[in-house]
């Protein structure tokens, strides 16, 4: 443990294998599912919000219990909530479908720091963005409530109309055929 590497016969320092053990720390923790401290994420948020890291943030907006969330942005300093809710909104307008799970930061955010938002004198200029989001579903809500509507008449149309068909039997399909062609008779001699 005097920190020489034998295979290269040179001094290595001890710092070396203090970045290897953290290191493999590091992945381990990583690797498995335990969630880190609430503090580690608020840490990890920050970080993320301030170099505008997006793969970063998108590690801690990966997290989705209702308590580790509440936990995290109750220590969010206040300087960086405006940039978070930001972050979150231009999420949800890049790509809606993950809307429901980014809403959980979203609204916990809001909950956690609404004195700061409601004192907060431009808050109206900087949500500006959700603001538009919003309107944006609420206007489009009407037209899937109707197109949801036609498709449940279509589908239950579609079940009616299977339940109704039975799987025709060889005689009855002869039978058809047989009146199919007295209709194609009837059709060509009013034709002449």
């Amino acid at each position: 443990s005097s920190g020489i590497n034998a295979e290269y016969g040179e001094f290595q320092p001890f710092q070396h294998y203090f970045k290897q053990i953290n290191l493999s720390t590091m992945l381990a923790v990583s690797s498995s599912n335990a969630v880190p401290a609430p503090d580690s994420l608020a840490q990890m948020l920050v970080q993320a919000l301030t170099a505008q890291d997006h793969a970063l943030l998108e590690e801690v907006l990966h997290y989705k219990k209702p308590v580790t969330v509440e936990k995290t942005l109750s220590r969010l300093p206040l300087t960086h909530v405006i940039p978070l809710i930001q972050s979150i909104t231009e999420k949800i307008d890049s790509k809606p479908s993950r809307g429901s799970e980014l809403t959980i930061w979203l609204r916990q955010v809001m909950i956690t720091h609404r004195s700061y938002l409601l004192s907060s004198p431009d808050i109206a200029a900087n949500l500006q963005p959700l603001y538009r989001l919003i309107d944006m579903q609420l206007n489009n809500y009407p037209k899937l409530i109707k197109l949801q509507g036609k498709l449940e008449l279509l589908l239950q149309e579609r079940r009616s109309s299977e339940d109704d068909c039975s799987p025709l039997s060889p005689v009855s399909m002869e039978e058809n055929e047989g009146e199919e062609q007295e209709e194609e008779d009837d059709l060509e001699s009013e034709d002449e």
